[in-house]
C-alpha cells in the first residue's frame, strides 16, 4: 500500500467503518450491505461470473464442476453499492503545506479502502486534458493497490475541473463523494445533477491553514493558481477582516446548497491527520460511521 498516502495500521483501522447512506442499493453484484429488497441474506438470488477481488467464499464449487468457470453467487440482501468519487485535481488544489491535494489523496484512498473491504463497486473520476478520466469498477479489497497507484498518478495541475466534467455522463444510482476546496464554478449546478441521477451526496470541502486563517501582513503579490493572473495588496486589519466574511460567506453558502440537495458537508483543514478528519469530521458530519 502507498505508505506516503495511508500507512497500514490506520488502514486496519479502517476495516470498522463503512460510508452512511439510506441510498436504495441497486441490484448487482454481492455486497456487504444490506439493500431494502426482500429476503434474507441466505436466500439465493442469481450468479455472476467470478471477477478479480471477489469474495472466494461465495464461489459456487458446482457451478465450477459443470462449466469449468469460476461463479459467485448473489443473495438477494447482499448488494453492492456503486461508490463514486470526484477528485477536483486543478491547480488550486495543489497548494498548502501539507497540500490539499494530499489531503484529497489520502482522502480517496481511505474512502475508497472501506468501500473495497464492504465490497461495494468504486469510482474514481478527475479530470486530464479537458475530459473525465477515471478508474471504474473496482472491487474487493485486493484492488486497494490499484486504486492507490491511480492516486498517486493523478496531476493537479489541469485547467479545467471536474465539476464542469461530470455531466458528460450518466451515473448509476449510489454514493458520490466530492473531494474540492469548491473554489471552481459550477458545484451547486453538479451537485443538483448528481442528485438528479439518485446520487445520495457527501461534498469534502479541503482548505488550507492559509485560507481559514491566513497570517499574512505587510504589501504582498498575490498570484491565482488556476488563472496564474497576480495582484499586489497590502494587508490591514480591515483587509483581513473583509477576508474573514468572504470566506464565511463561502462557506455559508457551501453548506446552504448541501442542504437544499439532501448533501453532507464537511469541512476539513489540511492542518488534520488523516486518522482525526476520518475518525472526527467525517463521522461527527454522518458520512462515516
Amino acid at each position: 500500500m502507498e505508505q506516503r498516502l495511508i500507512d497500514s495500521g490506520l488502514l486496519k483501522k479502517l476495516e470498522s467503518l463503512k460510508l452512511n447512506s439510506s441510498i436504495i442499493l441497486n441490484k448487482g453484484y454481492g455486497g456487504g450491505r444490506k439493500s431494502k429488497s426482500k429476503g434474507s441474506s441466505v436466500e439465493f438470488s442469481d450468479f455472476r461470473e467470478y471477477a478479480p477481488g471477489d469474495d472466494f467464499r461465495k464461489i459456487d464449487w458446482n457451478a465450477y464442476g459443470r462449466f469449468h468457470k469460476l461463479f459467485i453467487k448473489l443473495f438477494m440482501e447482499e448488494r453492492e453499492a456503486n461508490i463514486n468519487i470526484f477528485i477536483d485535481n486543478s491547480k488550486s488544489m495543489d497548494f498548502g503545506n501539507p497540500k490539499k491535494s494530499t489531503i484529497g489523496k489520502q482522502l480517496a484512498l481511505a474512502i475508497g479502502y472501506l468501500s473495497l473491504v464492504n465490497m461495494d463497486r468504486v469510482n474514481i473520476y478527475t479530470s486530464k486534458e479537458g475530459k473525465l478520466e477515471g478508474l471504474e469498477g473496482l472491487s474487493g479489497k485486493n484492488n486497494a493497490y490499484r486504486l492507490a497507484g491511480y492516486l498517486d498518478s493523478i496531476d493537479f495541475h489541469e485547467s479545467e475541473d471536474v465539476f464542469s466534467l461530470t455531466k458528460t455522463r450518466g451515473y448509476k444510482r449510489g454514493i458520490s463523494i466530492i473531494i474540492s476546496d469548491l473554489f471552481s464554478d459550477g458545484f451547486e449546478e453538479i451537485v443538483k445533477y448528481l442528485a438528479f441521477m439518485n446520487q445520495s451526496i457527501a461534498v469534502l470541502n479541503v482548505l488550507s491553514a492559509e485560507e481559514i486563517n491566513p497570517l499574512y501582513s505587510g504589501d504582498i503579490r498575490l498570484i491565482d493558481s488556476e488563472t496564474e493572473e497576480g495582484k499586489d495588496i497590502s494587508i490591514t486589519q480591515s483587509v483581513i477582516s473583509s477576508y474573514e466574511k468572504t470566506l464565511q460567506k463561502f462557506i455559508n453558502r457551501n453548506k446552504e446548497i448541501c442542504r437544499k440537495f439532501s448533501c453532507q458537508y464537511s469541512l476539513i483543514s489540511n492542518q488534520l491527520s488523516i486518522e482525526a478528519i476520518i475518525f472526527d469530521n467525517l463521522t461527527s458530519a454522518g458520512i462515516l460511521r
